[in-house]
C-alpha cells in the first residue's frame, strides 16, 4: 500500500492524516504526513503563538516565517497564499476549530509542489482535523500575559516555567489600545526583527499587549527596548490608529512584570485627563498618574497640600485667571517646560506666552522652572486638571 502512495502528495497524506487504525492521535498522523512528504505545518493561535508544529527542516525560525507573514499584508481571510521566508516557501489561510480563528502554515522544503497542491493539502489538513476532533493545546503564551494583567503571580511563575520561553528574562511590558491586533502585531514583528528582540503578545478585539523579553547586549549596544526605540515604536502604533501606547522597560522579572500592569490598568482610564496631548506613556507618567489618582480618590491633607500651592491665583483678583493656569498646565505638563511648544499647543504668540509666564512667577513668587519647585507645581496641576475634569461629568 505504501508504494501505491508514494509518489503523491496528496494520497500520501491522505493515507498518513486518516489512518485511525496507526496512529493514536491528529498530530502522531500529522507528523508523518510531513516527514514523509518533505512539508512542515505549523499552527497559529489568532495572535500569532505556536500551538502545534512539524519541523522537518530548520534553515528558518517559526519566528522569521511570522514576520515576513505579517510584512506582507497578506488579507487575514485569504487562504493559500504563498510568502518566500528567505527561500523557503510558506502558505498561509485562516481555519476554524471549535469557533475559534487560527492560522495554518504550511511550508513546502524543496519547492516541489503547486500552490494548488499545497491548497488541496490544507483543506486536508482542516479536514482530518475534524476528523480526529482535534484541539489545540491551551495556549500558554496567552495564558502566561493574561496572568501577569490580572497580577497572579503564581500562576504567572508556573506558566512561565512551562513554556518555551522559561529561561528567559522578562525586560519589559506594553499594551494598546485602539489598534486591530495583527497590525499591532506586525509593528512590533518589524521592531523584533530590526533590534534583535524577543517578545511574546496577545491580541484581543481592537487592543493587545505583550512581554519583552531581554536579549544578551555588549557594553556599546543601546538597549534594544530603550525610551528612544519606544517613542519610535509608539509614534508607528499612532499612525496605524492606536489610541495610546503604554510601555515600561527596564523590568526585572514575573514580580516587576505584574507590577507594571497594575499601574497601566489603573491609570489607563485617568491618564489622558493629566496628558491630554500624549499618546504614548512610559512608566515615568504612568507613575505620576497613579500617585495623582490615588491622592485624588483619598483626598484629605495631601491633597489639600497640593492644590494649596495654586491658592495664590484665586486671590489676584484677576480677570485672566483661567487664561494664566492654562498657559501654567500647558508649559509644565504639556510642554516640557518649553516656550516655542507652549506657543504651538496653545495657538498664541510667543511673546504673549513669554509675558503670561512672567506674570505667573510674580503670583507665585517662586522661579517655576526651578529644579526643586517643578516636582511638587507638576504634581499640584496634574491633580487639579483631574479634579476639573471629574467636576465637569
Amino acid at each position: 500500500m505504501a508504494e501505491t502512495f508514494a509518489n503523491s502528495l496528496i494520497n500520501n497524506s491522505i493515507f498518513h492524516l486518516l489512518n485511525f487504525e496507526k496512529y493514536s492521535s491528529f498530530q502522531a498522523a500529522a507528523r508523518e504526513a510531513a516527514i514523509n512528504n518533505n512539508f512542515q505545518l505549523v499552527l497559529f493561535s489568532s495572535d500569532f503563538n505556536t500551538v502545534f508544529s512539524v519541523e522537518t527542516k530548520h534553515n528558518v525560525s517559526i519566528e522569521e516565517a511570522v514576520h515576513y507573514r505579517l510584512a506582507a499584508n497578506v488579507e487575514q481571510n485569504q487562504k493559500g497564499a504563498r510568502v518566500d521566508v528567505n527561500g523557503l516557501l510558506t502558505y498561509w489561510g485562516p481555519i476554524n476549530i471549535s469557533g475559534e480563528r487560527h492560522y495554518l502554515m504550511l511550508a513546502d522544503n524543496d519547492a516541489s509542489y503547486s500552490q494548488e497542491e499545497i491548497s488541496k493539502l490544507a483543506e486536508i489538513i482542516e479536514l482530518a482535523m475534524g476528523l480526529w476532533n482535534y484541539r489545540p493545546e491551551r495556549d500558554i503564551t496567552a495564558e502566561f500575559i493574561k496572568a501577569l494583567r490580572r497580577g497572579n503571580r503564581s500562576l504567572a511563575y508556573s506558566l512561565k516555567n512551562e513554556s518555551d520561553f522559561a529561561d528567559e528574562k522578562i525586560a519589559g511590558v506594553y499594551f494598546v489600545p485602539g489598534i486591530p491586533g495583527e497590525e499591532g502585531i506586525r509593528i512590533l514583528s518589524d521592531f523584533e526583527s530590526k533590534y534583535g528582540i524577543r517578545h511574546i503578545n496577545i491580541a484581543e478585539s481592537d487592543e493587545f499587549c505583550g512581554v519583552l523579553f531581554e536579549k544578551e547586549q555588549t557594553e556599546k549596544d543601546e538597549k534594544s527596548y530603550s525610551e528612544t526605540r519606544w517613542k519610535e515604536i509608539a509614534r508607528k502604533m499612532s499612525e496605524a490608529g492606536a489610541k495610546m501606547t503604554f510601555y515600561v522597560s527596564e523590568l526585572n522579572g514575573i514580580e516587576d512584570a505584574c507590577n507594571a500592569f497594575q499601574i497601566i490598568n489603573e491609570t489607563e482610564p485617568f491618564i489622558q485627563l493629566i496628558f491630554p496631548y500624549k499618546k504614548s506613556f512610559s512608566k515615568y507618567e504612568l507613575a505620576m498618574a497613579s500617585n495623582c489618582v490615588n491622592i485624588c480618590l483619598n483626598g484629605g491633607s495631601v491633597k489639600k497640600n497640593y492644590l494649596d500651592l495654586l491658592k495664590p491665583f484665586k486671590h489676584t483678583g484677576e480677570g485672566k485667571i483661567k487664561q494664566l493656569m492654562e498657559t501654567l498646565e500647558t508649559f509644565i505638563l504639556d510642554a516640557g517646560m518649553s516656550t516655542a511648544k507652549t506657543s504651538r499647543l496653545m495657538e498664541i504668540h510667543s511673546n504673549t506666552v513669554q509675558y503670561r509666564l512672567k506674570r505667573i512667577k510674580e503670583i507665585l513668587g517662586v522661579d517655576i522652572t526651578e529644579n526643586t519647585i517643578v516636582p511638587g507645581l507638576m504634581m499640584a496641576l496634574a491633580i487639579a486638571r483631574i479634579e476639573k475634569k471629574v467636576k465637569s461629568f
